[in-house]
Parts: structure tokens; C-alpha cells; sequence
């Protein structure tokens, strides 16, 4: 199980993109897998990024090799 909580918003606090936010989307329903969304700040606003992977796994190896930690919003 993945530690990566999904439809909450997180500060990355190391890696690249450090100071934007993070979330992440389990969109199968529609594309077939995840979207990964980065934020220049936590209103989601105004400068947005976005990713598509195709597994849980693949959003794990995502963060790992943007070497994000990230300040999870609870």
C-alpha cells in the first residue's frame, strides 16, 4: 500500500518543483489511470501541471525520481 494519499493536496518540501503542490487523481474511470497535478500554490491556481501514469507503482516511481518528500494537507 502506497503512502501517497490520493485527492489531497500536499507542499513539496524537497526535489524538484520544491514550494508547489501536489495532488494526485485516481481518474481509471475516465482515462485508465492516475493523474498527477502540480500547483504553484494550494488554491490550485493559477500556474498548473499536470502528468498521467498508468499504476499506483508508477505514481510511486514518479515522486521518487522527481525525489519529492511531501508535507501531506490532513
Amino acid at each position: 500500500m502506497s503512502g501517497i494519499p490520493l485527492r489531497t493536496i500536499g507542499r513539496i518540501t524537497a526535489g524538484h518543483e520544491k514550494g508547489r503542490f501536489v495532488e494526485v487523481i485516481d481518474d481509471n474511470a475516465s482515462t485508465g489511470g492516475f493523474l498527477i497535478y502540480t500547483y504553484a500554490n494550494e488554491a490550485r491556481a493559477p500556474e498548473v501541471f499536470d502528468a498521467w501514469v498508468e499504476t499506483m507503482e508508477d505514481v510511486e516511481k514518479y515522486f521518487e525520481e522527481s525525489g519529492w518528500q511531501v508535507a501531506w494537507t490532513v
